[in-house]
């Protein structure tokens, strides 16, 4: 029996079938705390509560099409940002381990070994370009209720940023097409 008193009020927090469950009793007095809270557990276990088996979650191949479509969906306007993603996923399903694998089997383990493989061929801002999109799918798997949670991931340093600076020539005609007032 786990319970804490947060405010005036206590809260239980405990585990049921791998997933955590943590809720506030409403009530001010620990004995009656620890009777809800064991209400509830009782209430899982006999099935009451409405915690059904969630579907095993997709592969990441599996995914792609639902991924790209949200991406077209939302970046219709910008075709080169759909292209830049499909482009990125097909780079990630080329990784065979992580294709297969559901979408939450994808750890920070695994993720690092797509890593090693990729920094062998290419430069770490193609790396981080990947890493990027895959983060993205998986923030949207974890919104769209797919997976539980969204691993860690780490972009590679070493990226060379590109700086520009311009002439005055370059300044002042910016300036003249640019709309006013800037």
């Amino acid at each position: 029996m786990s319970i804490f008193k947060r405010g005036r009020v206590y809260w239980y927090h405990f585990w049921f079938n791998g997933e955590h469950i943590q809720r506030s009793t409403r009530r001010g007095n620990p004995r009656v705390a620890r009777q809800v809270e064991a209400a509830h557990k009782t209430a899982l276990a006999e099935g009451e509560v409405g915690l059904t088996e969630r579907k095993p979650a997709p592969t990441l191949r599996e995914f792609e099409k639902r991924f790209i479509d949200s991406v077209k969906t939302r970046c219709a306007e910008k075709p080169e940002t759909v292209r830049f993603y499909q482009a990125k996923m097909s780079r990630l399903l080329e990784f065979t381990p992580m294709a297969d694998a559901r979408r939450d089997r994808i750890d920070e383990g695994m993720i690092e070994s797509f890593v090693q493989h990729r920094r062998k061929t290419v430069s770490p801002a193609s790396v981080n370009r990947e890493l990027a999109t895959l983060r993205r799918a998986l923030r949207l798997a974890h919104e769209w209720k797919v997976i539980d949670r969204v691993p860690r991931i780490r972009l590679l340093p070493g990226e060379r940023n590109r700086e520009s600076v311009l002439t005055h020539a370059q300044a002042r005609n910016y300036l003249q097409f640019s709309p006013q007032p800037l």
